[in-house]
Parts: C-alpha cells; structure tokens; sequence
C-alpha cells in the first residue's frame, strides 16, 4: 500500500546522503521529467506541453485513509484552487494534482470514484491526473504528500517543497506570485520590514527551521540561503546554517556561521552552545568551556548546556563541578519529562546524565549511589521511547540547538 510506502519513505529521509533533495528524483534548477497520466476521465494529457510555456505548479497528493481531523492533501488542494482560479486565466498559470494511488497496483473503482467525489465537492477546477502504477511518485522521488514542485516560464523547476506545513502557507504564496511574475508588495523595501529585518526572509527561515526539525537538512539549505541572501544580518539565520554545515561534516563553514551569529547577536544563547559543542569536539577545552558557562549565563534552563559542561568539567578531572553540572542537567532533564517537553535527543542525554553520574559516585567510593544511578539509566533507556529514527547519529550534532 502506497501509506506502507509513505512511511517507508518518510523513515528514510532520516538515513538519506546528505547531498539527496527536497525529493529526491529532482532539484531545483533542473528541467523536470516528463508526465503522461490520465485524467478523471480517462484521457490522456502530456504536461510536458506546457514546460516552457507557462508558469507551472504540480503538487502530490494523496487520500485521506484515517479519521484524522487533519488533510493536508486536502488543504494543499484547496489553497492552489484559489490561486488557480484567480490567475489561471489572468497569467496563464497551470496548475496539476497527481494523484498518489493507495496500492502500487490496479486501482479499484471505488478509489476512483472516491477521488472525483472529493474533487467535486471541493470544487477543485484544476486537472487532476492519476499516477497509476506509481510512476511519476518513483520518477520524481517523492518522500512526502502533499508535495509541491514549482516550474517557470522558462521551463526549469524553481520550487520544491515537502509536504504542506500550516507555517509554509505564506512563503508558497509568496512563491507562487514570484513565479507569475506578480509583485507581492510595492513601494520601497522598508515596506516589508519588520523589526528591522526582512519578512520574507523571516519566513524563509522559518520553513528551513521546519524543514531541519523534521530531519530534512538538505531541504533546509536551499530557503536558508535565499533567507540570508535577503537578509544577512539576521543571526539566527546564520546559527541554523552552523548546524546544517555541521551535519554536512564542514566544521570550518560552521565556525564561521556561529561566530557570525554571535558577533550579531551577543546574546544568542543557542549559538554560543552550538559553538561550544565544536571547541569540545575538537578537545579545545578552556574555549568550550567560556561558550557553555556563557550560554547558561544567558539561559540557565538549558539542560544539554549543563549537561555537556559537567562532562568537560569530569575530562578535565574536575570532579565537584562536574557532579554539580550533571546533577543540574538531570534535574533539568526530569522536569521536562515531567512536562512532556523532552524531544528524542534527550532520552539520550538523560541516559548519559545518570551514568556520568554513576561514574562520579563510584569514584567516590559511593557504590549503592553509583548502581542506584546505573538502574535508573536503564529504565529510561528501555522503557522511555524508541530509539532515535537516523540510528548512530553523531551525538555533539544531535545536541545542537536551533532555537
């Protein structure tokens, strides 16, 4: 069933290469692939006509198989519907829904008819095809539905969005009048400014901070640097684009973005710890250790601060400070279980916490405290939740704050 696959690939987006797309099949600035598909009708419509010719939107879609008050399918439909109506005859915007079939296989009348009860119902006007077989999903590399793939005038693919988030809506739509050519705001630049910084690039980060959190880093990269081209004084731009440099193993390119972050943003505590994490990585200890003790002086609730601050303190042979650091951390770490708040990196960090401290005890001699420590870290490690999606990740990556 396509919802097997879907999952199938939505679990794979965690173990991609790092140099995969927003889908994989494509990128943007390519020519997109041919698609011949049927219509409801049955009559067969080649796209590619219109590659070239016309500003052209395709976006995947699937039915809604649960009783989830959620469709984003559904939702994607109806927010291009409006913009297919409103321009299609003004600018020649085409618009295409591919349908996603539920099995790679024939599909059942009843499927069919689902589809084109769902279409009329919600008064969708533009040409929705049906993928048979699957084969447009596999050509353009799917990993998520609804997805959105964005193709100008000249006939290059100029947009690519996975799946259809309710913070995305405002940067599609400013997209989608870019790629008609139709000017979102008039007057001068200081119009779309809002404390002092661009507010499209605002929420070019925003979608790329979406993106990250998700796991899709890849995706992440190209928004982020349209964010930072609009608006280069934007720190917290620069500090997601550490983190994703990071992961992409570029440590100088890393440094240099968190310095960036933090010469425009003296007090961006999330900078300064991802910062950190590099020094510790690279066994620059006393530099480390200025970056952590700063990033808990400007939020003292940072766990992962504290936490990775009382290991430095124990590589360092500095045993109190280190105890005292760990037991913050896991105090930290149990209340936001406590409040649902934890996310799966901290399961880790949890388990960490309690055999550093373990390990401190039975320095000490304590060894009822020590074993007492070592049972708890196992409990949580078999019974909290499941294992992080990506497997061995590297962990000073995984740590990174990106807010």
């Amino acid at each position: 069933m396509v919802a097997i696959l879907f999952s199938f690939l939505l679990t794979a987006t965690y173990l991609m290469p790092f140099n995969s797309h927003a889908l994989i099949g494509i990128k943007e600035g390519d020519i997109p692939k041919g698609i011949t598909l049927g219509n409801l009708n049955g009559i067969e419509v080649n796209v590619a006509d219109y590659f070239g010719k016309a500003p052209v939107i395709l976006v995947f879609w699937e039915l809604q198989t649960d009783k989830s008050f959620l469709n984003y399918s559904l939702d994607e439909l109806t927010f291009l519907n409006n913009f297919y109506e409103k321009y299609h005859e003004e600018s020649g915007l085409e618009i295409f829904g591919i349908y996603t079939p539920e099995e790679d296989k024939n599909i059942p009348e009843s499927e069919i008819s689902s589809v084109q009860n769902l279409i009329k119902v919600n008064r969708i006007k533009f040409p929705v095809l049906i993928d048979g077989g699957l084969e447009i999903f596999r050509e353009y590399g799917v990993i998520a539905l609804p997805s959105t793939v964005m193709i100008d005038k000249t006939g290059k693919i100029r947009f690519i969005y996975p799946s259809f988030p309710i913070a995305a809506r405002p940067l599609l739509s400013r997209q989608i009048k870019d790629l008609i050519g139709i000017e979102e705001f008039s007057g001068k630049m200081e119009e779309v400014k809002t404390k002092g910084h661009d507010s499209h690039s605002r929420r070019l980060y925003h979608y790329s901070l979406q993106m990250c959190r998700k796991g899709l880093f890849q995706q992440a990269l190209s928004p982020l640097e349209k964010s930072l081209k609009l608006d280069p004084d934007f720190a917290w731009s620069h500090n997601l684009m550490g983190i994703i440099l990071w992961k992409k193993n570029n440590f100088n390119g890393a440094v240099e973005e968190f310095n960036h972050a933090i010469k425009l943003d003296v007090n961006n505590a999330p900078a300064h710890f991802n910062y950190g994490l590099l020094l510790f990585e690279n066994e620059k200890y006393s530099e480390a250790e200025k970056h952590f003790t700063t990033s808990i002086a400007l939020d003292n609730t940072m766990a992962g601060a504290h936490y990775i601050l009382g290991f430095l303190y124990k590589k360092t042979d500095r045993t109190d400070e280190a105890l005292n650091e760990l037991k913050k951390a896991l105090n930290l770490f149990e209340e936001k279980e406590r409040e649902r708040l934890t996310i799966n990196s901290s399961t880790f960090q949890l388990v960490s916490t309690l055999y550093g401290l373990s390990e401190i005890y039975k320095n000490m001699g304590d060894d009822k405290r020590a074993i007492e420590l070592l049972q708890k870290a196992a409990r949580v490690a078999l019974g909290i939740r499941d294992k992080t999606e990506g497997g061995y990740l590297d962990r000073s990556k995984d740590l990174m704050i990106y807010e």
